[in-house]
């Protein structure tokens, strides 16, 4: 039987506009289009693992307002657990501002709004013991996702963290994580990877964008290539590799099994548009042929 997963995070509105390049500062240029779409890393990475056939839940905070309500229908129809959605009054819901570029490059600003008041009384004892796995990033408080990892870790449970937007990290709750999966600008802001070990992580997933990623444990490292596809947006390009690799440590693979599944995912989702909605199923990563 799969083993369950349990997402603590943010759920955003996102805002897009697509350009032909990134404006200067200072500089207003013209945008091609607009749309929005709903995301948040948060609801991102449980999107992704329910659309890819694994039993997941999220915990997380929208405000009482349109943007909330689009995002609570946004996770139910696509099979995520909503709860232990937490409604803050008096509230915005999350907003990430995003531009890509024409050649698929992203910049993002994210407002927290209701993601910013999650408290530790949202995070329950009883509630996380339900969970095998639990996936933290940092767009909620730094402090709510340490003690979340604290929490897990002291119920032993498999802590899986995508430290973004990244931060320092202190000792101690780095001790509490198992998998760590940062790109190259967060792994450096974190302190880097021989701190990250001598913290006691056990595995670091190291992104590279277009150039795969790293495992790297105390076997070494081991490097998986990206395929080659023709890239439309990257903005879910980490979530959806995160959601892969959880999703298989769901059902016991190896974490190179893992990853390797995971490449897959991330190198469908940059090719559409999109955060969620460019998330495909398991159904289409396996019947992808590379």
């Amino acid at each position: 039987m799969s083993k369950k997963i349990l997402i603590i995070g943010s759920i955003n509105k996102d805002l897009v506009i697509t350009s032909p390049r990134f404006p200067k500062e200072g500089e207003t240029i013209l945008g091609s289009s607009f749309y929005t779409g709903n995301g948040g890393k948060g609801a991102n990475q449980a999107c992704a693992i329910a659309k890819l056939g694994g039993c997941v839940s999220i915990l997380g905070a929208v405000g009482d307002d349109s943007f909330g309500k689009d995002l609570f229908y946004a996770l139910q129809s696509n099979n995520v657990n909503t709860d232990n959605l937490i409604i803050k009054r008096n509230v915005s819901t999350g907003i990430a501002v995003i531009t890509v570029t024409d050649y698929g490059a992203n910049n993002i600003i994210v407002a927290q709004g209701a993601n910013a008041l999650i408290t530790k009384d949202d995070i329950k004892e009883d509630l996380i013991s339900l969970y095998d796995i639990i996936v933290l990033q940092l767009e909620i408080p730094l402090e709510i996702a340490e003690y979340s990892a604290y929490i897990a870790k002291k119920l032993g449970k498999t802590v899986v963290l995508n430290p973004s937007p990244a931060v320092k990290l202190n000792k101690n709750f780095l001790s509490y994580v198992d998998i760590l999966i940062p790109n190259e600008t967060e792994i450096d802001i974190i302190g880097g990877v021989d701190y990250a070990f001598e913290c006691g992580v056990k595995n670091i997933i190291l992104t590279l964008g277009a150039n795969g990623c790293d495992l790297i444990n105390k076997k070494g490292i081991k490097h998986f290539d990206a395929y080659h596809v023709d890239v439309a947006d990257t903005t879910a390009a980490g979530d959806s590799f995160l959601g892969g690799v959880v999703r298989m440590m769901a059902d016991d693979k190896t974490i190179e099994e893992a990853i390797s599944f995971a490449m897959k995912v991330s190198n469908i989702t940059v090719t559409r548009k999109g955060a969620i909605d460019s998330i495909p199923t398991y159904d289409e990563v396996i019947s992808q042929k590379w």
